[in-house]
C-alpha cells in the first residue's frame, strides 16, 4: 500500500509527537528516580542481636507460633518499642545488608491557628517503618510507612507510604499490601483476606496491639517457602518421607543414605530432588516439625505411617541430628542466611536463664547440614552430593573433633568471650567449625 504525497506530514507528524512523548515519559522517570534514590540510609547501621533482643523477640514469635494455635485461633498481640528493637535486630541480621527499623512515635502537637479542620482532628500515635537497601555507586533506596490506626481500631489501619521522597497513594499501598497477603500463602485453600487475618489494630505511643487470626502454621511455613522464592515438590516430598518413616533407622546417616538411595524421579532436576530429599529427612527426624515442613506436600503425607521409635541420633545425640536435618531443610526453602540466623538465634535464646546454653557444637551440626544442602542445590554439585550421600558416615556428617567445642555458656559468659554473634571472636570459633567440617569433607560454601 503506498501513501500519497499528502499523508507523509500527517505520518511525520504523527512519529514527532509519539517521539515527544516518549521523551517526556523518560524525563519523568529520570525524575521519580532521583527522588526516590537517596545518598544516605534512612536507617542507621544496625546493631548485631544479643541474648536480650532475643529474650524480647521470642515472646512475640511464641504467641503465634505456640504449639497451641490453630489454623483460626483468636490471637491478641502487643508489641512495646523494646520488643519492636528486638524483632529489628533480628531481621536486620536476617536481611543484611538491607537495614529496618520499627518506631512507635507519639502525637505531634496540634497545629496552631484557627483552621476548624486542624481542631477537628487530634493527632495520633504512629508506629513508623524504615527500610534502606543499598544501590551501586553508594546510593540507598529507602523506603517508609506511617501506620495510624482507625479511629476504633477496627480493621486495618491507615498506612501512608513514601518511597524516598515519593509519596505512595494509601489506597494504592492497601491494594498491594492485601494482594501481598494472599500470595504469601501459597497454595492455601480458601486462604483468610488480609482484613479477615487482622480486625483490630491500635497503636499507641507506649504500645501497639492488634487482634490476629492465626493463618495455621504449616500455611505460615508455606508463605515463606513462597516468598523465599522455593516451592519444592509436594508429591516427591510425600513419598521420600512415607518411604523414609516405615524404617525404624536409628541414626541420622542411616537415614540419609536410605534417601539418596531410592529410585528419584527423572522429572525432577538434581536439584529438585536434593531439595525433597532434605526436607522429607528433616521430617523423618523431627515429627514434631513434620507438617510444618511439609508444606503443601502435608494432605499427601498424612496417609503415611507414623515414624518409629527410637528417636533419630547424631554422634548419639538426638539435639545434634535435629540442629543438622533442620538447618539443611531451612537452607533449601528459605536461603542459608536465613538458616544460619536462625541458628544463631537459637543458641542465644539457650544461653537465657533456664536454657542449656549456647552450643558451638550445635552450631557446627547447624553449619554441616548448611554446607550439605548448598552443595546439594547447587546445580555444578547436586550429582556429585548425591552420591556423597548415598554412601555418607556418621562422621563425615559432623566431624568428632567438633563435639569437644565449647557447650552451656550463659548470656555472660558468651558476651564476655565472644561479645556479639558478629565480632571478630565469635567468627574466629565459627571459622574454626568450618576447618573441623572441611577435615572431614562436608562441602564448603
Amino acid at each position: 500500500m503506498t501513501h500519497s504525497p499528502e499523508d507523509r506530514p500527517a505520518r511525520r507528524g504523527f512519529r514527532l509527537r509519539w517521539a515527544l512523548v516518549l521523551r517526556m515519559f523518560a524525563v519523568l522517570l529520570l525524575v521519580l528516580a532521583g527522588l526516590a534514590i537517596s545518598t544516605s540510609p534512612a536507617v542507621t547501621s544496625p546493631a548485631p542481636p544479643n541474648a536480650r533482643n532475643i529474650d524480647l523477640a521470642r515472646a512475640v514469635v511464641e504467641q503465634v507460633t505456640g504449639e497451641g494455635n490453630t489454623a483460626g485461633t483468636r490471637l491478641a498481640l502487643t508489641l512495646s518499642q523494646a520488643e519492636l528493637d528486638g524483632l529489628a535486630a533480628l531481621g536486620n541480621q536476617v536481611l543484611a545488608p538491607v537495614r529496618v527499623d520499627a518506631r512507635l512515635v507519639p502525637p505531634s502537637p496540634p497545629a496552631k491557628g484557627p483552621s476548624a479542620r486542624s481542631a477537628q482532628r487530634a493527632p495520633l500515635p504512629e508506629m513508623v517503618a524504615r527500610i534502606s537497601r543499598p544501590l551501586p555507586l553508594g546510593a540507598w533506596l529507602n523506603l517508609e510507612a506511617r501506620v495510624t490506626s482507625q479511629p476504633d481500631g477496627k480493621g486495618l489501619p491507615i498506612v501512608r507510604a513514601k518511597i524516598g521522597r515519593v509519596p505512595v497513594p494509601a489506597a494504592l499501598t492497601r491494594f498491594v499490601l492485601r494482594r501481598s497477603w494472599l500470595a504469601l500463602q501459597g497454595d492455601v485453600p480458601a486462604p483468610r483476606t488480609l482484613d479477615e487475618t487482622i480486625p483490630l489494630v491500635r497503636i499507641g505511643a507506649q504500645r501497639a496491639e492488634a487482634v490476629l487470626i492465626h493463618p495455621g502454621r504449616s500455611a505460615a511455613f508455606a508463605g515463606l517457602s513462597r516468598f523465599g522464592g522455593v516451592d519444592p515438590d509436594p508429591r516427591w516430598v510425600a513419598r521420600a518421607y512415607c518411604a523414609l518413616a516405615v524404617h525404624a533407622d536409628p541414626d541420622l546417616a542411616t537415614i540419609v543414605r536410605r534417601a539418596w538411595r531410592m529410585p528419584r524421579p527423572v522429572r525432577l532436576t538434581p536439584v529438585e530432588q536434593n531439595r525433597g530429599l532434605l526436607i522429607a529427612v528433616a521430617m523423618r527426624t523431627i515429627p514434631e516439625y513434620r507438617d510444618r515442613l511439609a508444606g503443601r506436600a502435608q494432605p499427601l503425607v498424612r496417609r503415611c505411617v507414623a515414624p518409629p521409635e527410637p528417636s533419630v541420633t547424631l554422634a548419639g545425640r538426638n539435639d545434634l541430628a535435629k540442629h543438622w536435618a533442620m538447618s539443611a531443610a531451612l537452607s533449601v526453602t528459605l536461603g542459608s542466611n536465613i538458616a544460619q540466623s536462625l541458628g544463631a538465634w537459637k543458641e542465644l535464646s539457650d544461653s537465657l536463664s533456664g536454657g542449656s546454653g549456647f552450643s558451638f557444637v550445635d552450631i557446627a551440626a547447624d553449619r554441616s547440614g548448611e554446607r550439605f544442602a548448598n552443595a546439594a542445590t547447587d546445580p555444578q554439585l547436586a550429582r556429585f552430593v548425591q552420591t556423597r550421600l548415598a554412601a555418607v558416615t556418621d562422621p563425615q556428617l559432623l566431624a568428632s573433633n567438633a563435639l569437644a567445642r565449647p557447650e552451656g555458656l550463659d548470656a555472660a559468659m558468651f558476651e564476655r568471650v565472644y561479645d556479639t554473634v558478629d565480632s571478630p571472636e565469635y567468627k574466629s570459633a565459627v571459622a574454626a567449625i568450618d576447618a573441623l567440617l572441611d577435615d572431614v569433607g562436608v562441602p564448603k560454601p
